[in-house]
């Protein structure tokens, strides 16, 4: 089973990607702050939605192979570079041992042209404006279905992330204690975290 809730979203230079920090084991919670958003490099993140371990595991195999990539090229990885990597990889495990880890791929391309790639733990690979994995992706792409618009800009595109993260938070108890957040854009890359609930003195502030 997929644990968790991760998305992304494009916008008009760059792209956001989200997803909440807890990790649970049957009706236990084990953590309260895993973080499951990744920045690759300046250009490229990755959000993940599943078993920790297993997202632990391919960064570690994903950094050390792109450092030898960029060195050999001479330029940074592009997201179609990485998530074709990231295939090959969760593909030649698919009948042993398989990762169990949706993941998404964003960032700009070469071009400066946005881009997210989705993939599911036998290294498949879809590219999309919008997508949200994990047990919380219904709820989170309804509302991304619901707001989504080509050329967002950055500050609609971070907005409309949060509310879909907290729309899988909320009916999701396997989603919660909080919000890490990705943004990459042609201007650098930003990252921060959102918590998940609202203090009772702030209730009345946030329509």
């Amino acid at each position: 089973m997929v644990l968790a809730t991760s998305l992304g979203v494009k916008f008009r230079n760059g792209v956001v990607l989200a997803a909440d920090r807890r990790v649970s084991y049957g009706g236990f919670i084990l953590s309260k702050a895993a973080k499951k958003v990744m920045k690759i490099n300046e250009r490229v993140g990755l959000s993940m939605s599943g078993l920790p371990a297993d997202f632990q595991e391919l960064s570690e195999i994903l950094s050390y192979n792109i450092a030898l990539y960029e060195m050999d090229i001479e330029r940074k990885a592009t997201p179609t570079n990485i998530a074709r990597l990231l295939s090959i990889i969760m593909y030649q495990r698919r009948f042993y041992g398989p990762f169990y880890a949706e993941i998404l791929v964003g960032g700009l391309e070469q071009n400066n042209m946005p881009k997210i790639i989705v993939l599911d733990p036998a290294g498949g690979m879809l590219e999309e404006d919008y997508a949200a994995t994990g047990t919380g992706a219904q709820m989170a792409t309804g509302i991304l279905e619901r707001y989504f618009k080509k050329d967002l800009e950055k500050d609609e595109a971070v907005e409309i992330a949060e509310r879909a993260m907290r729309a899988a938070i909320e009916r999701d108890a396997l989603s919660g204690d909080g919000i890490d957040i990705l943004i990459i854009s042609d201007s650098g890359t930003e990252e921060k975290f959102v918590p998940a609930r609202i203090e009772w003195k702030d209730v009345g502030r946030r329509s």
